[in-house]
């Protein structure tokens, strides 16, 4: 396993140079020429725009970046986005942060909402507690707009937005294409992947764009023989049946439709229907301490299965000289799971028997094996409508107002199964369930939003945007054991969740502004500075609380002060963008477990945080065929109120890092083309470097997960239509700790133990990609 040293900047000069000298190739790179970079169009203000003309921090993968990249789902372009950071539990199970506003504790169904906005198209699909891995092909762009996005974007965009913008269908042009690629991953197995599109006139003033996909992503992970030991009950047990090499397999498979139709000069409609299938197998954390790299020990089948669609639609219209945008979408994503939960359970059961008793029964009264495996159920159902209607842009005065509403459903029934529970115990009827969670969470959001740009002179320009807005967030349902569904003689009421513990509603209103000054140096170049403000909505917790815990926590801000630069120079050639920031995040929602509290994870407002960093985007067309680029973020943030959780004890004193924030994070890319014998040839190294980052808020839970790199190498030849690509993804096999899940238990036998397992990211994964076009 190759390591690199934390010498981060070296490392990126040396990665860009060293790939360019290998890419340098024949003489006929010698003679320069004058390239200049080609001008890239983003919707970041939700209207089409020169990147150069945006006062906005925005990072941009083009569609032809990602082909040359390599990238096809979140894990593969999420390391080329140096501005956002994030944790995962396996492919579509992951959670985004920006700018360093992240207490390291979200991701429970009933839970906080994301604090970085996730947007398909015009539309919303922000989950509670996943990203939507979206499948990349044919993707126009995605776009990452760091900061607080509260004008335009509302609730849950407090510390970014994320974009992923399709390509759409283009009248009186027939195109179509396809690729096939094949990979095998070291120390695992092999897989492929088909994808193809077409777009094809239906009239002079119609057309339609499909696209398809079916991915078989190679599992690198063993199930390696391995036992637990249950002092408890005096149980050691192995996982002989269930030893597996290489099984965290992952199928995708969707498809995406696209209608365009002119229904006159003025007015286009264009609806469309994507959907996507995920099936993933294994775990994707491996044991390193205990068990060795890349294996794991489980004892229980394990699973996750997405399955989703989103059905959309887009109107665009003039009504005199104002445009008018109507953007609304449906979302409905289900997913069944199983997690072991056997180590668990060995804790618990050693806590127990320590002390004489038994964690779970048998149906003659004796402490029986507690082994058990979490099942899920979830359904997730969301509703956007969004219209907008603004001036024309090419006025002195320019202006956009909107309304904006989404009725967001998650249903989850999650169930601790243990096999041996005495069914008089469990808490659906003749089961062996031990807990239940089952309860319904529905977010709703209104707003009202506009923004004004006025040209003071042909140099300076303010800017004033402000969002009205409402939420209200309910929870109810039923979460516990067979004891919390009795009747009052005692006698189970089947089903339990007829008998609701929890039943609650968070609302509230507000509004955010954002002020703003652009000053242009000249028509290459502009300054900015911006004062903008994001938020979260409060919610309710799925248990009741003691102490001062309330049992809803309140919605938490963002206040963001950024300086920032759009220029160009060297005659188009170079490009370099970037952003200086101060953010404060007052309070701030903290989710933690504290058995003195509540058996569950519960959210609290705890405090304040405080970000200092910059950003910024570098690229150069050194001559027409060698492309150089270096992107790279720069976060402290630190914790500014010490957090004592329920006690008076100090959990995390003033100054503490905030947990899953790099205070490094860039990538260089260097491309070279040139002339071969026959065919055009290209030659590319890609670098991405993260910087250590800690896993917990709390100074007794956390750990350090170490700095990591990884390059990408690709060579192929491009015909005229055709393209054939060699690629090695992870060329140095780095091992990178992306989450490290786990943490102290006291277990009485042993006192403080520490039990961590690590996701991982693939190993060297090396493969051919060939392309067609039509």
């Amino acid at each position: 396993m190759t390591q690199f040293k934390q010498k981060p900047l070296a490392a990126a000069v040396s990665a860009a140079i060293t790939g360019s000298v290998l890419m340098a190739g024949s003489a006929a790179q010698a003679q320069e020429s004058s390239p200049t970079l080609e001008e890239i169009i983003v919707t970041a203000q939700k209207r089409e725009q020169n990147l150069q003309d945006v006062a906005v921090s925005v990072q941009v993968l083009g569609n032809t970046q990602i082909e040359q990249l390599n990238l096809n789902n979140f894990a593969d372009y999420i390391e080329f986005l140096p501005t956002v950071s994030y944790t995962s539990e396996r492919p579509g199970v992951s959670l985004l942060y920006m700018r360093g506003i992240s207490s390291g504790g979200d991701g429970v169904h009933s839970g906080s909402l994301p604090s970085v906005g996730v947007y398909l198209d015009e539309q919303p699909v922000t989950t509670i507690n996943r990203v939507l891995d979206v499948h990349v092909y044919d993707i126009e762009r995605i776009e990452t707009l760091a900061g607080p996005q509260g004008t335009y974007f509302g609730a849950s965009s407090q510390s970014g937005t994320m974009r992923i913008i399709t390509n759409k269908p283009r009248l009186g042009e027939f195109e179509a294409g396809f690729d096939i690629a094949g990979s095998t991953v070291s120390e695992g197995g092999t897989g492929y992947s088909l994808e193809g599109f077409v777009n094809m006139p239906v009239s002079e003033n119609v057309a339609v764009r499909l696209v398809g996909w079916h991915d078989e992503a190679p599992g690198y992970i063993d199930n390696v023989l391995t036992s637990v030991t249950l002092r408890g009950v005096n149980i050691t047990k192995d996982n002989a049946a269930l030893v597996e090499e290489d099984f965290n397999e992952s199928t995708t498979t969707g498809m995406r439709a696209l209608l365009k139709v002119d229904l006159n000069d003025n007015w286009t409609v264009t609806p469309g229907l994507m959907m996507q299938n995920q099936d993933t197998t294994g775990v994707f954390t491996h044991d390193t301490e205990d068990l060795g790299d890349l294996n794991a020990g489980r004892f229980f089948d394990e699973y996750y299965d997405f399955s989703w669609y989103q059905a959309s639609l887009t109107v665009e219209g003039k009504l005199g000289n104002l445009d008018l945008v109507y953007a609304g979408a449906y979302l409905d994503l289900d997913s069944e799971s199983v997690d072991d939960y056997t180590h668990y359970a060995q804790y618990l059961d050693n806590y127990y028997g320590y002390y004489g008793q038994c964690y779970h029964y048998d149906s003659n009264g004796f402490c029986t094996d507690p082994s058990q495996y979490i099942t899920g159920d979830e359904r997730f159902r969301k509703q956007s409508h969004e219209i907008r209607l603004q001036s024309d842009q090419d006025q002195r005065a320019r202006w956009v107002v909107g309304a904006f509403m989404q009725r967001q459903e998650h249903n989850f029934d999650l169930r601790w199964e243990t096999p041996d529970l005495d069914t008089a115990s469990s808490v659906i009827e003749n089961g062996n369930v031990a807990w239940q969670t089952k309860q319904d969470r529905v977010d709703k959001d209104l707003a009202l939003f506009g923004e004004v740009n006025f040209d003071v002179s042909d140099t300076w320009t303010l800017v004033g945007g402000y969002r009205w807005y409402e939420f209200d967030n309910s929870l109810s349902g039923f979460n516990g054991h067979l004891g919390r569904c009795l009747d009052g003689g005692g006698q189970p009421q089947f089903p339990c969740y007829n008998f609701p513990n929890v039943n609650d509603v968070s609302k509230d209103t507000g509004n955010t502004l954002k002020l703003g000054v652009n000053f242009n140096l000249s028509d290459s170049k502009m300054l900015y500075a911006t004062y903008s403000e994001g938020f979260r909505p409060g919610g309710v917790n799925r248990a009741t609380v003691a102490g001062d815990l309330a049992p809803k926590y309140n919605p938490d801000s963002v206040d963001n002060m950024e300086f920032g630069w759009k220029t160009m120079w060297a005659d188009g050639r170079l490009r370099f963008n970037g952003a200086a920031y101060h953010l404060e995040w007052d309070n701030f929602q903290f989710a933690f477990l504290d058995f003195s509290v509540s058996p569950l994870t519960i959210i609290r407002n705890i405090g304040k945080a405080e970000t200092d960093g910059f950003e910024f985007d570098l690229v150069y067309a050194a001559t027409d065929s060698l492309t150089l680029s270096l992107s790279a973020s720069y976060n402290d943030a630190q914790l500014k109120t010490a957090y004592f959780g329920g006690g008076t004890d100090v959990l995390a004193p003033v100054g503490q890092e905030m947990p899953y924030v790099p205070e490094l994070q860039y990538t260089a890319i260097a491309r070279q083309e040139f002339d071969g014998a026959r065919w055009p040839l290209y030659a590319q190294a890609a670098f991405a470097y993260t910087g250590a980052t800690w896993s917990n808020l709390e100074t007794d839970l956390r750990e350090r997960q170490p700095s990591y790199s990884i390059l990408n190498l690709a060579t192929g030849i491009q015909g005229e239509q055709w393209s054939l690509d060699l690629f090695i993804d992870n060329a140095t096999d780095e091992r990178a700790q992306i989450v490290r899940y786990g943490g102290l238990y006291y277990d009485p036998y042993d006192e403080i133990t520490q039990d961590s397992t690590i996701l991982v990211n693939r190993p060297r994964t090396i493969g051919l990609r060939y392309g067609r076009r039509f």
